[in-house]
């Protein structure tokens, strides 16, 4: 689904953006601006969070107020915009003959849900719940206390485990979690808040100081994943406080002939919360059997912690995650320009980038069972970190350079070379033991971390020949090559042709057109495990990630637009996509053909539309496109080895995505058609069906055995209506009412409502969170439909 936002501010603007047009600078440098206020009325059906979305539509006053001034000396602007809303926004400008002064205030809401709820209770960046509720889900546990779920075999000698019949499972989605009663409902949205100061001021008459300063800073929360394992799904609102200031330097030299500017850039990122903590829903301690029967062959040892730590929940009482870490960035530049000859000019970019963090590394486990010295005794490099904070650093250099030259009148040649290094500092952290979701310490083969340097080189040449009156005929040649550390290929490297027309010639008739083909091979493909049983990670071998596989790359675009009259212009575009990821198996074994991942995809996009302004009073027009989107990718559902499945085709599938999305808009200005009245007309509509067909041998064999249900297509239809009506009583004032309409129609099956159908939900309903055993927020797509309306009086000084 793509959906085009358009912010309220932009709806309800039109009227002084037209006192704008008519307002003058007085010659006098007496002061001018407008007054703009009135009332903004707002109701909303189902999701208004998403209706918001990036905007505060709260009934109430609706303000906009500017104040010019422009003087032989100096000009001075400010504005300000829906004051004390979470959209509000704030600007300056001063301006002198050689003095430049800038400051920006903007804030943007990002409203996710009003209908979330949660039982946790936040405390920084701890959330926790009622510990009675996690005794009483921990506490139906089997007479041996090992953690077996108490159930009924579903057959006689089989393990303890609840039947899976229509009965019971319908009888587990009436069922309500005990913590449906203690979740709370809020609002879900955080806000970012943005401030710029800008100066420049020229020292002389060649040389430019400039000094810049932004700080933005996000508060409120945001929806996180924080699952236990496989099966213990757990949603929350994760706290947001941060802060980021970036600061920027430079001097900048010109003359005729060319200009040098040099910088400094600091960039200063800090997080409030680094350290997440989170109570385990299903149980309230660690997990502290002390049975021996849970013997993992993988580590070699035996309780008191359960191996199969991936399923059934036996593990720690609370989780915890690192999240973002505070950390800073110095970049140190310069640019430079240089007109090698009157029809040729060279300039080019110089950066050395240095970033850094050292903030403390979160301990090998939350789990007291296992961070205990019997525990070290088999895992002895668990006793301790390597080391107690990252000390990570990277230094990167940025170049580019560009050539441009017109040997003749018709010709235009531009050349361009891109260089990018980035080498990782960071010591290597040793995590061949390490503890598993928190729940199983073992060992891993190879488990240290790469450093992930890269670096890439980027060729570009293109040359442009313009006939005698029958356009402009372009050619180009890239080469592009990426060296990547710690992934599966060590080298990929593309060569890219272009080819492209442009036609001028007529005034009634324009036709461009471009076609670029490119050719992607990737070299030193590294492998891990032994005899190629396993690729990078663990990963099937054959498995290619999208941006490094093999790849044939086929793109064309075309634009025609007609001009029959003055006042009418007709235009259909197209552009289209083709990426094919080829599985050559015809390869040595050492270079492997790419089965596994991205096979194909294809982007195509039509649009048809016309323009018709038949005098100064009447300007309108209509527009229709279609955008499709395929892709195929294939994998395998398979054990890793010494497990016969990993090598066995008939487990593998494949997932055949299609998107089809249609788009039609249509507008009406009418300027004066009455007196001293403007009027303003626009609907846009769009509509998505998106299809999920898997298929293969594994999807046909759980089909005969009736254990697969296909996804069915996630289907949204969206519209947008605006309409403005301006009247100007009098030269200076003003009158104007408004309206703006949204509505989403939407049929996502990852969105669980308890009015819906089971599993597939028109979701109109409050939200379930409690849904099989997990325990969520409530957040997905769901329908709404909002009007807002306004009333305003306009006043122009």
């Amino acid at each position: 689904m793509r959906i085009t936002h358009l912010t309220l501010a932009s709806a309800l603007l039109l009227i002084p953006g037209l006192a704008a047009a008519q307002v003058q600078p007085s010659a006098t440098g007496q002061a001018t601006g407008t007054v703009d206020v009135g009332g903004t009325f707002t109701t909303t059906d189902g999701d208004e969070a998403r209706y918001e979305r990036y905007r505060d539509t709260r009934d109430g006053a609706y303000t906009s107020l500017s104040l010019n001034r422009e003087t032989g000396s100096y000009l001075f602007n400010a504005s300000a915009s829906h004051i004390g809303y979470r959209d509000q926004r704030y600007g300056v400008e001063y301006s002198r003959p050689r003095l430049d002064f800038g400051f920006n205030w903007v804030s943007v809401p990002l409203n996710y849900s009003y209908l979330t709820r949660t039982p946790y209770a936040t405390n920084g960046a701890t959330l926790t719940l009622p510990d009675s509720a996690q005794a009483a889900v921990q506490g139906p546990t089997n007479a041996a206390n090992d953690g077996t779920a108490v159930g009924v075999p579903c057959a006689p000698g089989a393990p303890p485990a609840t039947c899976n019949t229509p009965a019971t499972v319908a009888q587990a989605k009436t069922n309500r979690s005990i913590y449906n009663t203690l979740a709370d409902p809020f609002d879900l949205r955080h806000t970012r808040h943005t401030a710029l100061f800008g100066v420049n001021y020229a020292a002389t008459s060649a040389v430019d100081l400039d000094v810049k300063f932004v700080s933005s800073m996000r508060d409120g929360q945001q929806p996180w994943n924080a699952s236990f394992a496989f099966n213990n799904a757990v949603e929350l609102p994760q706290p947001i406080d941060q802060r980021t200031n970036d600061v920027a330097i430079g001097a900048s030299w010109t003359n005729p002939k060319g200009m040098v500017r040099v910088g400094w850039d600091g960039s200063w990122f800090n997080n409030s919360n680094q350290v997440l903590v989170w109570d385990n829903p299903i149980r309230l301690t660690d997990f502290t059997n002390g049975s021996t029967v849970f013997n993992c062959p993988s580590t070699g040892a035996s309780g008191p912690w359960d191996c199969n730590g991936y399923s059934n929940g036996n593990g720690p009482g609370q989780g915890r995650e690192a999240l973002a870490p505070s950390n800073m960035m110095s970049v140190v530049s310069a640019v430079a320009m240089y007109k090698v000859a009157t029809r040729t000019t060279l300039n080019g970019t110089l950066q050395f980038t240095n970033q850094r963090q050292d903030e403390a590394l979160i301990p090998w486990t939350i789990n007291s069972v296992i961070d205990q010295p019997a525990t070290f005794t088999n895992f002895p490099q668990l006793a301790a970190l390597p080391r107690s904070t990252a000390d990570a650093e990277a230094q990167g250099v940025n170049a580019l350079i560009n050539l441009s030259t017109r040997p003749t009148r018709r010709t235009n040649v531009t050349v361009r070379y891109r260089y990018n290094r980035r080498d990782v500092q960071t010591p290597i952290f040793d995590a061949t033991e390490y503890v598993r979701f928190d729940a199983v310490p073992e060992e891993i083969e190879e488990g240290v971390s790469p450093q992930f340097d890269n670096s890439r080189h980027l060729f570009d040449a293109n040359v442009s020949f313009t006939t005698n009156g029958w356009g402009t005929v372009r050619a180009g040649y890239g080469r592009e090559d990426i060296e990547r550390h710690g992934r599966g290929f060590a080298d990929v490297g593309e060569n890219i042709f272009r080819l492209s027309y442009d036609a001028y010639s007529n005034q009634f008739f324009t036709v461009r057109g471009s076609v670029d083909v490119g050719r992607r091979r990737g070299t030193g493909f590294v492998e891990t495990g032994i005899d190629y049983e396993s690729g990078p990670g663990g990963t099937q071998p054959t498995l290619r990630y999208y941006d490094e596989a093999d790849r044939d790359r086929t793109r064309g675009s075309v634009m025609v637009t007609v001009m029959p009259a003055e006042t009418v212009d007709v235009f259909f575009q197209f552009a289209g996509g083709r990426d094919k990821y080829r599985p050559d198996t015809s390869v040595p074994v050492d270079r492997p053909g790419e089965l596994f991942g991205l096979h194909r995809q294809a982007v195509t996009s039509y649009n048809l539309g016309a323009n018709f302004h038949p005098n100064e009073m009447v300007s309108l027009g209509a527009n229709y496109g279609r955008d499709t989107f395929s892709s195929l990718q294939r994998s395998r559902n398979a054990n890793p080895p010494p497990d016969p499945q990993w090598t066995d085709p008939s487990r593998d599938w494949t997932l055949d995505n299609d998107d089809t999305v249609n788009n039609f808009g249509l507008y009406l200005d009418l300027t004066r058609p009455l007196r001293n009245t403007d009027i303003r007309v626009a609907y846009d509509y769009s509509d998505s069906d998106n299809s999920f067909v898997h298929g293969g041998p594994r999807i046909a064999a759980l089909t005969a055995a009736n254990q697969f249900i296909p996804l069915p297509d996630v289907e949204n239809t969206w519209h947008r209506a605006t309409a403005d009506v301006s009247y100007f009583i009098t030269a200076r004032v003003g009158v104007g009412v408004g309206y703006y309409f949204e509505k989403l129609d939407v049929i996502d099956f990852n969105t669980i409502d308890t009015d819906g159908p089971v599993g597939f939900a028109p979701a109109t309903g409050d939200p379930r969170l409690d849904w099989l055993g997990g325990l969520t927020l409530g957040y997905g797509n769901r329908p709404y439909s909002g009007h807002t309306g306004f009333v305003r009086v306009l006043y122009r000084f």
